[in-house]
């Protein structure tokens, strides 16, 4: 499995949690894509390949939560991986019910999110393989 060959979308409203997260993921070979909001976000869609989704739970507009129901009819809908500064366990189970991948509260190891990362991307990538043995396009 070559997690090189996946795009990572990062969704939050502080720029500096994009810098870094954009620094950490390309280290690591990811191709990486940067919103500062969930409209932005949208405005890119739809997105090829296989991918996953890192997202901020709070932020102004459109908030990660309503991001995910947005995108919950969306045909090739993203694995989400969850960032968050709120510790509230109900905005967790929400997320998670929902069909978050994961749910990561800030701060948090990179070891952590890289994990998440990996399930998430495997998790599109068994989407796909689905897709091809159903006739649909990869």
């Amino acid at each position: 499995m070559n997690d090189t060959q996946a795009t990572v979308f990062v969704v939050d409203d502080d720029k500096s949690v994009r810098k870094s997260l954009s620094r950490l993921l390309r280290s690591f070979g990811y191709d990486v894509e940067l919103f500062a909001s969930a409209d932005e976000f949208l405005q890119r869609l739809p997105c090829e390949g296989v991918g996953c989704l890192v997202l901020d739970v709070q932020m102004p507009g459109l908030n990660g939560l309503e991001l995910q129901e947005k995108l919950a009819g969306c045909p090739s809908m993203l694995p989400i991986v969850f960032i968050t500064g709120n510790t509230d366990l109900s905005t967790g189970v929400r997320a998670m019910d929902a069909g978050a991948s994961a749910f990561i509260t800030k701060p948090f190891r990179e070891e952590t999110l890289l994990e998440a990362i990996k399930r998430a991307l495997a998790e599109c990538r068994n989407g796909h393989e689905g897709d091809r043995h159903h006739g649909g396009q990869s």
